[in-house]
């Protein structure tokens, strides 16, 4: 392993198709850059490069990178430079009970250089390698970089800990293998910016189910104020059952909390660590630090907002379908608000990620649902007709309208109130809206693939992957079919709600359908109310289409005109 991690990326690893998220911070220029897996293609070439089959899911083009733009001093994290670093020899290969058979579903390298699979006569493999990928990768930096030296200098864990507002957050992952279903291994990258400092985290979790867990951490600190580089080395390592047990003592979800790098990392003893230090660059260059400041979403000053005439005395209702919060009764609205004045257009970024977040939350809580007997072992779960797992769910949605507690019709009641919230958003200003909408999906889509595996324990995660993939194309679906809704009318709405909500299920109650749609257009209603930061800080709180029943049995105006015959209403038409 070389101290310094010096290597140049092969100009296909990661390609130039794509110039990514960037950030400007006194200097130092952060670039993420964030696409799909590779095709087969690129992976072939990859393989060829590499001399070993590669992992199920590579991010080749996905990478991280750091600039002082003053010295032109950079260092980057990339998945080629990061798998070129696996060990080739099969020294350190781990001797399981699978290796062989996952061995020999994956391509393999005969002796002159081509690459071949399995079903054209090559029966084993022909250069053993690393299977679990682990990769001491501590970045790429170019030649011409100044080195980093030894030091005893620890990273400042207390700076760290201060509540400084984050301006720019973002999260990489650079390659994932499942090991034949026998466990995980990844490689991702996170890094934080803060108006004074940086970390960065490069962390490579492995866990193969009962033999080991490994966690390797490369963490990079950099001061802005004196442009001193720390970057921080961690090894760890422990046997399976050992971690079970540790797990198992505390009380805790042992196999849930075994997904979970972070409570991992705390129970893995240190096996290794090294710091090293790159010093101050020259004061000509910290002079030439840059700052940069661009507008953000507009702030009202002293605006509350308010529900619509006549609901303020009644929290629990309709339009309270929606309940926005006061500026008087959410003390972190206000710091967020003013922090948002004075910060860069890059806060945009995080703020829209935090808040999305906990927007998608309260989306999801509306029909939350449970499945006890997914905790009991040797207990099988029950099925709805359609073969879904059947759990056990409470409120309006289930007790009333009668839907069926799953997961399919959790994704949908939560989809329609994010949906309810995205029309709010296409409102904000034009360059702000597609990042809340884009932050939107990706949180559901953690919170979908969270479910998945932990109330429905779907471990593989190319099943999962394909269901997120319908659940996106479910989305985009039904997003055209309430927008035409809203446009023609209620009872395209209802249609709309019908086929998405209810299952097109033709014994439905009508009257409660017509409170679902009448609660959608209170809540759209309550929201065009809030002004633009009372929804960018989060104080959204959704109530019960119950509200909306005494509405639904007053009788329409229209009840009073005579039928049309169907003769007299096609002359009309």
């Amino acid at each position: 392993m070389a101290m310094n991690g010096h290597g140049i990326p092969d100009a296909h690893y990661p390609s130039n198709v794509d110039m990514g998220s960037t950030i400007t911070q006194r200097g130092f220029k952060i670039t993420t850059r964030k696409l799909p897996i590779l095709k087969a293609a690129p992976i072939e070439q990859m393989t060829l490069k590499l001399g070993i089959a590669p992992p199920e899911m590579i991010f080749g083009d996905n990478s991280v990178s750091i600039e002082h733009i003053a010295s032109g001093w950079s260092i980057n994290f990339n998945t080629f430079e990061a798998l070129n670093k696996v060990d080739k020899t099969g020294a350190s290969m781990l001797q399981v009970a699978h290796s062989k058979e996952w061995q020999s579903t994956r391509y393999s390298l005969i002796l002159n250089g081509t690459l071949q699979e399995k079903h054209q006569g090559i029966t084993e493999v022909v250069k053993p390698f690393d299977w679990s990928y682990t990769t001491d990768y501590m970045g790429s930096l170019s030649p011409r970089n100044r080195l980093f030296t030894p030091t005893s200098t620890a990273i400042p864990l207390e700076l760290l800990k201060r509540p400084d507002p984050i301006i720019f957050f973002d999260e990489v992952v650079l390659y994932e293998d499942e090991m034949a279903d026998n466990g995980i291994t990844m490689l991702s990258c996170k890094v934080r910016v803060m108006p004074a400092r940086l970390l960065l985290l490069c962390r490579f979790f492995m866990r193969l189910d009962n033999v080991l867990f490994r966690l390797r951490d490369t963490r990079l600190y950099i001061d802005f104020s004196t442009c001193q580089i720390i970057r921080e080395y961690v090894a760890k390592e422990d046997n399976y059952e050992a971690i079970r047990l540790k797990l198992t003592e505390s009380r805790e979800d042992a196999l849930a909390q075994m997904r979970d790098p972070n409570r991992i990392s705390e129970l893995l003893p240190v096996r290794r660590t090294q710091y090293i230090i790159l010093r101050p660059f020259s004061q000509i260059s910290q002079k030439l630090a840059i700052t940069q400041t661009a507008e953000t979403l507009p702030i009202s000053k002293n605006v509350q907002p308010a529900l619509p005439s006549g609901l303020a005395d009644a929290p629990a209702s309709a339009a309270q379908g929606l309940r926005p919060q006061t500026a008087e009764q959410s003390p972190s609205r206000k710091l967020a608000q003013e922090f948002r004045k004075r910060a860069p257009e890059t806060t945009e970024t995080y703020v829209a990620y935090g808040v999305s977040e906990a927007l998608v939350k309260e989306c999801a809580k509306q029909a939350d649902y449970s499945i006890p007997q997914a905790k009991e072992k040797g207990v099988e779960i029950p099925k709805s007709q359609n073969g879904e797992d059947l759990g056990v769910g409470i409120g309006w949605w289930y007790e009333e309208l009668g839907l069926i507690p799953t997961f399919n019709t959790w994704a949908q009641i939560t989809f329609l109130h994010m949906y309810l919230l995205t029309v709010r958003i296409r409102c904000f200003p034009a360059a702000h809206a597609p990042t809340w909408n884009q932050h939107m999906i990706n949180h559901f889509s953690y919170l979908a693939e969270e479910r998945m595996v932990t109330v429905h324990n779907i471990q593989a995660r190319m099943v999962r992957n394909k269901y997120l993939k319908d659940l996106f194309v479910q989305w985009r679906g039904l997003t055209a079919g309430y927008d035409e809704g809203l446009m023609k009318g209620d009872a395209v709405l209802a249609a709309a709600v019908w086929r998405n909500v209810c299952k097109a299920d033709e014994n439905v109650d009508l009257h409660r359908l017509g409170m679902v749609v009448a609660y959608i257009r209170s809540v759209l209603s309550a929201l065009d109310t809030m002004d633009d930061s009372a929804v960018a800080t989060g104080d959204v709180v959704f109530g019960s289409p119950d509200s909306e029943a005494a509405l639904v049995k007053k009788q329409s105006k229209m009840m009073n005109f005579e039928f049309a015959s169907e003769d007299q209403a096609s002359v009309v038409l």
